[in-house]
C-alpha cells in the first residue's frame, strides 16, 4: 500500500512535490527539444541543406496566452470578448531591393542599347561603311528586334517586355523622324509612317497591357510629327491627327484605368494645342483649333471623375481641372480674338465662363465633388479675366472683391472648400491691393466721388468674405485690415477738406476710441489692442503732421478735442472692464438725480 502511494506521488498524481514537477516538466521539455534539434537536422540533411546548430535553430518558446473557446468560434461571439489582432507581417526587405535593381538595370540596359545603336550607325554614316537604305533597313531590324525580344519574354518577364517594346516603339519613331529618312522618302511618307506606327502601337500597348508602351506611343507620335513638319506644317492635318492621337490614347487609358497614361494625356493635350493656336492663322485653321480645344475642354469636364480618385494622379487630374474654362478662351483668344477691341475680348471670355458654369451644373449629378468644385474655380477665374478686360480698371476690381465673397458664400455649401476659398482670397487680396494704392494716390490727387465709393464697396465686400468664412483667426485678420483699409480711406476721402488733416485726425480719433471701448466693454483683448493701436496712431499724426499742415488755431481745439477724449475713456476705463459697470452706472443715476 504504501509502495502504491509512492508510486503516484513520482507520478504526481496526487501529494507531488510542486519543486518536484517542475524539475521533471523542465527535463521533459529539454528532451523534446533536442529531438526536435535533431528531426530538423535530418530533414536538411534530406533537403540538400547543411543543418544549423541547435544555438541558432532553438530559440525559447514564447509565453503562451489563455485560449478563450470563443475565439475559434464559427458564430458571432457575444460577451465583452474582443478577439486581438494579429501582428501584420513586416514587408519583405530583399524582394524590395531585387525589384529596384532589376528596374534599374532593365531600364537601363535598353537605354545604353539605343545609345549604342546611335553611336554606331552615326560612325557609320560618318565613315561612309553602309549606305542609306542600309542604315534605315538596320534601325527598323533593331526597333522590331526590341520589339520582339519583349514579346518574347512576355510570359516569363513580363517587367522587361514593357522596357523592350516601349524602346522599340520609341526607336521607330525616331527612324521615321530622321532626316535620312525624309530625305530617302518625302514628308508625306513620313507622316503615314508616324500615324501607323503610333496606332500600331496603342494597339500593342492594349494587347499587352503596358502603360509605358502607350506613353510611349504618346510622347513618340507627337514630337514625331512636330520634327517632321518643322518646316511646313501642315495645319490641317495636325490638327486632325493630334485629336485623333489623344482621343485614342485617353479612350486606352480610361479603358484600361491607367491614371497616369490619362493625366499625361490631358496635360499634353493642353499644351499642343495651345500652341497649335497660335499658328492658326486662316478662318478655316481657327475653326478646327477652336473645335478639337472644345472637344478637349468637354473632357475635361468628364473624364476625371471616372474612377474611384484613389491615386494621387486622379487627384491631380481632377486639379487639373480647373484649366478647362481658361485654357479654352486662351485658345480662342490666341487663335481668334488677338486683334479684337478689349469690349469683345472681355464678352467672350465672360461667355465662355458662363457656358463653363452651366454645364458644370448640368452635369453635377453625374460627376464628382471635388471634381464639381474644380470646374467652379476655373469658371470663376475666367469669369475674373472678363470682367478685368471688359469693365473700367475700377469696377473689374469692385466686381472681383464681390465675387470673391460670393465664392465664400458658395464655399459654405460645400463645408468650406479649400480651393474655393483660396480663390476667394487671391481675388479678395488683389482688390484690396488696388484699393490701398488708388486711396493712397487720393491723399495727394483728388479723385471723383464715384471712386471713393467704389472703394468703400470694395473695403464692405472684403469684410463680408472674411466674417463669411467663419473661422475666428481668419475673422480676426480680416477685421485687422479692413479697420487699416477703413482709415486709410477716410484719409483719401476727408483730407481734401478744408482743414482736412485736422478732420481726418478727428475721425481716426473717433474710430480709435469706439474699437477701443467695444473691446474693453465685449472683454476682447485683441480689440482693445487696435483701438489703443488706433488712439497711438493718431496720436503720432497729431504730433507730426498736424503740427506742421494745420493751423494754430486749429491745432490747439484738435489737440484740446483729442486730449479731453482720450482722458474721458481712461476716466471711464475701471468701469468698462468691470463686471458690475450697470449697477454703478445705476448708482451714478441716482446720485446725481
Amino acid at each position: 500500500m504504501v509502495h502504491m502511494v509512492n508510486q503516484r506521488r513520482e507520478d504526481g498524481h496526487v501529494g507531488a512535490d510542486p519543486t518536484e514537477r517542475v524539475d521533471r516538466l523542465e527535463r521533459e521539455v529539454a528532451r523534446l527539444q533536442s529531438e526536435l534539434v535533431e528531426l530538423r537536422a535530418r530533414v536538411d540533411q534530406d533537403a540538400g541543406q547543411a543543418p544549423e546548430s541547435a544555438a541558432r535553430r532553438w530559440a525559447p518558446p514564447r509565453a503562451i496566452a489563455p485560449v478563450d473557446a470563443r475565439a475559434s468560434w464559427p458564430g458571432p461571439h457575444v460577451g465583452p470578448y474582443v478577439p486581438s489582432r494579429s501582428a501584420e507581417p513586416s514587408p519583405p526587405v530583399g524582394p524590395a531591393l531585387i525589384l529596384d535593381s532589376e528596374k534599374l538595370l532593365k531600364w537601363g540596359g535598353v537605354a545604353l542599347v539605343v545609345l549604342a545603336v546611335g553611336f554606331a550607325v552615326s560612325t557609320a554614316i560618318s565613315r561612309g561603311w553602309i549606305g542609306p537604305e542600309l542604315q534605315l533597313a538596320g534601325a527598323l531590324i533593331v526597333s522590331f528586334a526590341l520589339i520582339g525580344t519583349g514579346l518574347r519574354l512576355r510570359p516569363t518577364r513580363p517587367a522587361w517586355t514593357h522596357a523592350l517594346c516601349s524602346g522599340g516603339v520609341l526607336a521607330l519613331f525616331t527612324t521615321v523622324a530622321s532626316d535620312l529618312f525624309v530625305d530617302q522618302s518625302n514628308d508625306s511618307v513620313a507622316f503615314v509612317s508616324t500615324v501607323a506606327i503610333g496606332l500600331g502601337a496603342l494597339a500593342l500597348a492594349r494587347s499587352i497591357g503596358s502603360e509605358w508602351v502607350g506613353l510611349s506611343a504618346l510622347a513618340g507620335g507627337v514630337v514625331a510629327w512636330l520634327v517632321i513638319g518643322r518646316d511646313d506644317l501642315p495645319f490641317h492635318v495636325t490638327v486632325a491627327w493630334m485629336t485623333v492621337l489623344l482621343a485614342a490614347t485617353l479612350v486606352l487609358a480610361v479603358e484600361q484605368r491607367w491614371p497616369v497614361l490619362r493625366l499625361i494625356t490631358l496635360g499634353a493635350g493642353l499644351l499642343v494645342l495651345l500652341g497649335l493656336a497660335g499658328e492658326a492663322q486662316q478662318a478655316s485653321e481657327q475653326t478646327a483649333i477652336i473645335i478639337a480645344a472644345a472637344l478637349l475642354a468637354a473632357t475635361l469636364f468628364r473624364v476625371p471623375s471616372i474612377g474611384d480618385l484613389s491615386t494621387v494622379w486622379q487627384q491631380l487630374e481632377v486639379q487639373l481641372s480647373i484649366a478647362a474654362t481658361p485654357w479654352l478662351f486662351a485658345v480662342v483668344h490666341l487663335s481668334v480674338l488677338e486683334s479684337e477691341t478689349d469690349r469683345v475680348t472681355g464678352a467672350v471670355a465672360i461667355g465662355i465662363a458662363a457656358i463653363g458654369l452651366v454645364v458644370a451644373f448640368g452635369i453635377r449629378p453625374s460627376i464628382r465633388r471635388a471634381h464639381f468644385i474644380s470646374l467652379l474655380v476655373g469658371a470663376s477665374i475666367t469669369l475674373s479675366i472678363g470682367l478685368a478686360v471688359l469693365l473700367s480698371t475700377t469696377a473689374a476690381f469692385v466686381a472681383l472683391s464681390v465675387q470673391g465673397a460670393g465664392l465664400v458664400v458658395l464655399s459654405r455649401s460645400f463645408d468650406r472648400n479649400i480651393r474655393m476659398l483660396i480663390n476667394a482670397a487671391v481675388l479678395s487680396a488683389v482688390a484690396a491691393t488696388f484699393t490701398v494704392r488708388q486711396m493712397l494716390d487720393a491723399w495727394t490727387d483728388d479723385v471723383p466721388i464715384g471712386d471713393d465709393v467704389a472703394h468703400a464697396a470694395i473695403i464692405v465686400a472684403t469684410a463680408a468674405a472674411a466674417w463669411l468664412v467663419g473661422e475666428r483667426i481668419v475673422q480676426q485678420l480680416g477685421a485687422l485690415a479692413v479697420l487699416a483699409l477703413v482709415l486709410i480711406w477716410l484719409g483719401s476721402v476727408l483730407v481734401h477738406l478744408p482743414q482736412g488733416q485736422a478732420v481726418v485726425s478727428v475721425c481716426w480719433a473717433v474710430v480709435g476710441i469706439s474699437v477701443f471701448v467695444t473691446g474693453a466693454i465685449r472683454k476682447l483683448p485683441e480689440v482693445g489692442v487696435a483701438g489703443l493701436a488706433v488712439i497711438g496712431l493718431t496720436v503720432g499724426k497729431l504730433l507730426t503732421v498736424d503740427l506742421r499742415e494745420v493751423d494754430t488755431l486749429w491745432r490747439a481745439g484738435l489737440f484740446f478735442i483729442v486730449g479731453i477724449g482720450i482722458m474721458r475713456l481712461g476716466f471711464l476705463l475701471p468701469r468698462l472692464t468691470s463686471d458690475d459697470a450697470e449697477p454703478a452706472a445705476l448708482d451714478e443715476g441716482r446720485q446725481q438725480s
